[in-house]
């Protein structure tokens, strides 16, 4: 049985100061650092070894070029392979208060729709995955970490510049990507949703189509409940009593067997079920529709 542990919040005026509300760091992940929330946001890139990213209910493997976007909120932690000197997994850090990234958008002519993405990750409290293919983001991240380590005259503009530089390259990534392109994601959710219309007798985890999308469960708990105006678990019932009712009205098959159809085994709770989203039980409502079916036709 595994512990929970509480996620807790690492606070930004640990490493900002008032001057600067940016922080840069280079760490060799451990096993010491527990999950954790934070109020700034964070850019992390993976430029050595590889390990796992544990985000918030999902986790997956990571290796050199992997770049995350994490906003405000989200609990995440790396984990390296192992804790053998031999497998390092070497992770570049940037991250800023929101106050600062409006700032930045504020002075410099950023087109409506970069403003209009990263607000909406900010909202959505959705994080990135991205793939730094030609190395770009890194070289950006390592001269931001040389600039922020050796103070020298005129870091701050520098760390302003690179980090305008590394959000429009996160922008720019984030359209080419599949897996984060806004109409491929908003599709694949339309797709889940359909297939639980189809399949309605599986029972579909929450935690695997939150991962196979590319979001947390509780933000897909979120979209669900915008896009049906219900959770997964209520949309999943509604469907299963819709085809209920079809099966009911359309076959011959014995109660019993419509529900297992369905995908429940424990007919009390099917029936329970069944009237409370139709205020009858399954047979009264076979009988009903058969009686309705029944009746002859008037012609005038």
């Amino acid at each position: 049985m595994s512990i929970l542990h509480p996620i807790s919040i690492t606070r930004g005026d640990m490493f900002f100061t008032k001057e600067l509300p940016l922080y840069m760091n280079r760490v060799a992940e451990s096993f010491k650092l527990q999950k954790h929330a934070h109020d700034f946001i964070e850019i992390c890139m993976v430029t050595e070894g590889g390990g796992e990213h544990y985000i918030d209910d999902i986790h997956f493997k990571v290796s050199k070029g992997d770049l995350f976007y994490i906003p405000i909120g989200m609990s995440h932690v790396f984990r390296p392979r192992s804790s053998s000197p031999g497998n390092r997994l070497v992770v570049y850090n940037c991250i800023f208060t929101t106050a600062y990234l409006n700032e930045l958008m504020a002075k410099h002519p950023f087109e409506p729709g970069i403003l209009v993405f990263f607000d909406e990750l900010g909202q959505q409290c959705r994080r990135l995955s991205l793939q730094d293919a030609n190395g770009e983001a890194e070289r950006i991240m390592l001269r931001m970490h040389l600039e922020y380590t050796q103070r020298m005259t005129g870091y701050s503009a520098c760390l302003q510049a690179g980090l305008v530089d590394l959000l429009v390259l996160v922008y720019r990534r984030s359209l080419a990507s599949p897996s984060v392109n806004k109409a491929s994601f908003d599709n694949r959710l339309r797709e889940w949703l359909a297939r639980i219309d189809r399949d309605v007798a599986t029972l579909y985890p929450a935690d695997e189509l939150a991962s196979d999308i590319g979001i947390s469960v509780r933000h897909l708990q979120r979209l669900i409940k915008a896009a049906a105006g219900m959770t997964l678990t209520e949309y999943i019932q509604v469907s299963r009593i819709k085809q209920s009712r079809r099966l009911l009205s359309e076959t011959n098959l014995n109660i019993s067997s419509i529900a297992a159809a369905v995908g429940y085994q424990d007919m009390k709770f099917y029936n329970r079920l069944f009237k409370q989203h139709c205020g009858m039980t399954p047979g009264e409502f076979r009988r009903r529709v058969s009686s309705n079916n029944s009746q002859p036709v008037m012609h005038e």
